[in-house]
């Protein structure tokens, strides 16, 4: 298993780890376990976690039960974790289009962590902290979109964090992994999607 000291002091939004929690529907008590496991959350009167989303949890646990959910349950249940997060996660203000979300997907990533209690971007200073990699924006010259994500999130994960915002915005079109750039999975620092919408 990876280890994920580099993100001590940083922090994960509620509504994040929210959104994990209701990926797993029905089958909440895998969810709480594993993130109980790693100290996120508090156990409930049903043995359930109990996630507050206006609070904020240790990033290093949080990837940790991550990793745990990829090697037991793999990676549709991480896409779907990614299309539950974008329902439940804050994006950057003023995105109410596919374009907007797309291009300002790293300052949302952003906006949903902190660094020794301070939120990593600022929407009215436009300062941004380092720490957690980012998502970098190309758009191309066919008119999709290009995001490559280097950051701890599993590609699984990302990927359906972008199918998500789709379904949000209620815009059809496809999320394509670019095979012909590195992938996290193949031990890479970053994966590259294509977005048409």
């Amino acid at each position: 298993m990876r280890t994920f000291d580099e993100y001590k002091g940083i922090e994960v939004s509620g509504r994040v780890v929210f959104g994990l929690v209701q990926a797993f529907g029905q089958f909440k008590g895998q969810a709480s376990q594993l993130l109980l496991a790693e100290g996120i959350g508090t156990k409930g009167a049903d043995g359930l976690v109990v996630v507050d989303p206006t609070a904020w949890y240790p990033l290093d646990g949080f990837m940790r039960a991550f990793d745990r959910t990829g090697q037991q349950m793999g990676d549709s249940v991480l896409h779907q974790i990614g299309v539950s997060t974008a329902k439940t996660a804050e994006w950057a203000p003023n995105t109410t289009d596919l374009k907007g979300v797309i291009s300002q997907i790293d300052q949302g990533y952003h906006l949903n962590h902190r660094k020794f209690g301070k939120v990593m971007w600022d929407p009215a200073t436009g300062y941004m902290q380092e720490g957690i990699g980012h998502y970098v924006y190309r758009a191309r010259p066919d008119g999709s979109m290009e995001v490559q994500a280097n950051n701890p999130y599993p590609c699984a994960f990302d990927k359906g964090l972008l199918f998500g915002a789709m379904r949000v915005l209620d815009t059809v079109g496809a999320i394509i992994h670019d095979d012909s750039h590195p992938c996290r999975k193949r031990g890479n620092k970053s994966c590259t999607y294509i977005i048409k919408g």
